[in-house]
């Protein structure tokens, strides 16, 4: 009556829209925050569903009173509609043309003097390629001559470390880990919500207290500016991706945005590397703006590629890409009809080769600029990944959920000033908490002495490779069939081998799965704890072993697990993985916690790190 419609016309779909994206919210900051990413459990869903399902009774008792018996009556008319709508599109306007805020990047060049001891020190470039199987480069594996040719270059001019090993199987707490020399539960930036402590000793920070110019250009949400990775950065430029349709940051805070991108990208199957990460040319263009920009100075830079991760682009560039936002448990069938695993593994590593040849390729074309420019031979370049990728070798997919050897075995290539020690192979075990107190060896630094990791090329190490060198250079023994070892004087000890061989301990707690690893004389041992539910009542989520152990000499691909059997190096292993644990935790620093925006979130989530 009096021209004032239904009052439940309004209070049904409201109710409706009000406790549907609540119940949602509400899941995901309980999984989030409260159970760690877990899943949230059956008793705490019934308890929000009844929250809600109180919210919804009493919305349909009070919302008619409400809307009928105060101010807000005028709701019930076309024009009170009209106004409302129209004052949240304008302020939907707002947020959505309003700038995208944010630091600096800092500056370009230096203008602090650098003495003449640093002058005598090589320039530091470091380039992380995300997910990069080292099994994938043709230096590493002879059977793969045609994937990586122009960074098989650069190993022959370099020395190659052939058991290289990630701290993690994820990109922020294992980036962490090289940055800072300490494993995980010694850094504490291991999880989703953690940063890097102000605490900790990064790399840079101690290459731009010796004098070094700074530049980073990381290319993954992970290691940006909000979790603390510009730490000892002078310049810090986050290669970030385009927004899709050409919105601003703050356009990603809308519901109404994120809906249209959602129906665009199920009506459109074509896809922009820029919406994801930032290409190679443009990521390596970059690096040439900042190295030219230090003229004689020293400098140091990391420069962050992403080709390898997933989506995995078809080549040539054609669209068409594969991710794990979308697949998180790939299906065959989804895939193409009537495809089998096997079918879908062989085009997945394809495609993922194909990535890898497109990125080396720019790469090539970066290293001959290097050389006309003048600073490729006294440039220290190391090559190396976060971790690896897993293509069902264990039944699983992607990264961050196992210590297997597909998700920790990295590449890790070291070209020295000059080209020193070019062609060496370093057949030892090493670690990505080496990577820093090498390049502080070489810029003449001091080492932190929070750092866990020792220098790949001390003392000791030079003169195991020059034995190596020598060895591989002498005449095979007829009678034996290996090489003579005449390396010490008569009456000298043999050189100690095994003294170079550095004990392996990765850790992970991501999405649920908690997991540590220990890799020493030959063995390897790996403890799993499993997220709760995984596996139960239709739960796609892979289920881990709680013990596992591997001979690695004669089961390199771990697939006999031995755990259980009444060895007794398990014992021994179970006994490192203890006291490893003990000992970085007596180290840790304090953790920080640190909350994503929502177009953080966002690019994480198109990566595939969260849903």
């Amino acid at each position: 009556p009096n021209g004032v419609s239904n009052p439940y016309a309004f209070t049904l779909p409201f109710l409706a829209v009000v406790c549907a994206l609540g119940l949602v919210i509400t899941l995901y900051y309980l999984n989030k925050v409260v159970y760690g990413e877990n899943g949230v459990p059956g008793g705490a869903k019934i308890k929000v569903l009844a929250l809600y399902g109180t919210i919804g009774l009493g919305g349909l008792w009070l919302g008619p009173i409400f809307l009928t018996r105060t101010p807000f009556k005028v709701l019930l008319r076309l024009r009170g509609t009209i106004a409302m709508y129209t004052g949240l599109l304008l302020l939907s306007g707002i947020f959505a043309f309003a700038p995208a805020g944010g630091q600096g990047n800092g500056p370009l060049s230096s203008d602090k003097a650098q003495s003449a001891e640093l002058a005598e020190r090589p320039n530091i470039l470091f380039i992380m390629i995300d997910t990069l199987r080292w099994d994938y480069l043709g230096s590493y594996d002879e059977s793969k001559p045609d994937i990586s040719p122009h960074l098989d270059a650069l190993a022959a001019d370099s020395v190659l470390y052939e058991n290289a090993f990630a701290a993690a199987s994820w990109t922020r707490s294992s980036i962490a880990s090289f940055f800072t020399a300490m494993v995980p539960l010694s850094h504490t930036a291991e999880l989703k919500d953690s940063a890097l402590p102000d605490e900790v000793d990064t790399m840079a920070e101690v290459l731009q207290s010796h004098g070094y110019h700074t530049g980073g250009l990381p290319n993954n949400i992970n290691v940006t500016r909000n979790y603390n990775f510009d730490q000892g950065f002078d310049y810090f430029n986050y290669q970030a991706p385009e927004f899709p349709l050409k919105a601003t940051e703050s356009a990603f805070q809308l519901s109404m945005y994120q809906l249209v991108r959602k129906i665009r990208e199920g009506l459109v199957s074509h896809k922009r590397v820029e919406e994801f990460y930032q290409p190679a040319p443009t990521v390596l263009g970059n690096a040439q703006e900042f190295i030219e920009a230090q003229e004689d100075n020293r400098w140091f830079a990391y420069v962050h590629l992403m080709e390898p991760h997933d989506p995995y682009f078809e080549r040539p560039y054609n669209g068409v890409g594969y991710g794990r936002a979308e697949n998180e448990v790939p299906d065959p069938e989804k895939w193409k009809a009537g495809a089998t695993t096997e079918e879908l593994v062989d085009y997945l590593q394809k495609v993922y080769a194909g990535e890898i040849t497109a990125m080396d390729k720019d790469l090539g074309v970066f290293f001959d600029w290097m050389k006309e420019k003048g600073v490729y031979d006294n440039t220290v370049i190391v090559i190396s990944s976060d971790h690896g990728e897993e293509f069902f070798e264990h039944g699983g997919w992607w990264h961050g959920t196992t210590l297997f050897e597909e998700q920790i075995h990295v590449p890790l290539i070291l070209k020295l000033p000059n080209q020193e020690l070019a062609g060496s192979r370093v057949p030892w075990q090493v670690r990505a908490i080496d990577v820093a107190p090498t390049f502080a060896e070489l810029a003449g630094a001091p080492v932190s002495p929070m750092w866990q990791g020792t220098s790949l090329v001390d003392d000791s190490i030079r003169k195991g490779l020059e034995i190596l060198a020598q060895q591989a250079n002498e005449p095979a023994d007829e009678e034996v069939g290996e090489p003579v070892d005449e390396s010490t004087d008569e009456g000298e000890e043999a050189f100690d081998f095994a003294s170079l061989e550095r004990l392996v301990y990765a850790q992970e707690d991501f999405e649920g799965y908690v997991l540590e690893a220990v890799r020493s004389d030959g063995w390897k041992f790996i403890a799993a704890s499993n997220p709760e539910g995984a596996g139960v009542d239709g739960d796609t989520r892979r289920v881990l072993p709680d013990r596992s152990l591997f001979d690695m000499n004669e089961d390199p691909d771990e697939q006999n697990n031995q755990a259980g059997t009444g060895l007794p190096v398990q014992g021994e292993m179970e006994g490192l993985a203890l006291e490893s644990s003990k000992q970085a935790l007596e180290q840790a620093v304090g953790a920080v916690k640190t909350e994503a925006t929502d177009s953080e979130e966002e690019r994480m989530r198109a990566l595939g790190y969260i849903e």
